[in-house]
């Protein structure tokens, strides 16, 4: 009978110590998962602010296209005889009078 408790006994032993090293392990986990819930909320919050960026930049381009548009249409198009001066009549004839000028002349 005293052999029989003292199994018993290993028995419950080995029983608690397994039971301390299951729940270590529960322990560890809990905070593993902690952990990780953490970071998902940071990552959660970087990609929400990744999307306000991106959204943002969207109107930018949106608006900067409309820009462009803008400009576009009032230059002239190839059907238009009217030309086109962008230097004016002064600065287009200096800079003639810079093309045809020889190497090293000084003005």
């Amino acid at each position: 009978m005293l052999t029989e408790l003292e199994q018993l006994a290993a028995k419950i032993g080995r029983v608690l110590h397994h039971a301390d090293t299951l729940a270590a392990e529960n322990q560890r986990l809990r905070e593993e998962i902690e952990r990780l819930q953490a970071e998902a909320s940071q990552l959660r919050g970087d990609r929400e602010a990744m999307a306000a960026d991106r959204e943002l930049l969207n109107i930018k381009i949106e608006e900067a296209q409309l820009r462009i548009q803008s400009i576009l249409d009032k230059l002239p198009t190839a059907s238009d005889a009217r030309q086109l001066d962008l230097l004016g009549d002064g600065a287009a004839q200096a800079a003639d009078s810079a093309l045809t000028k020889a190497p090293g002349e000084n003005a």
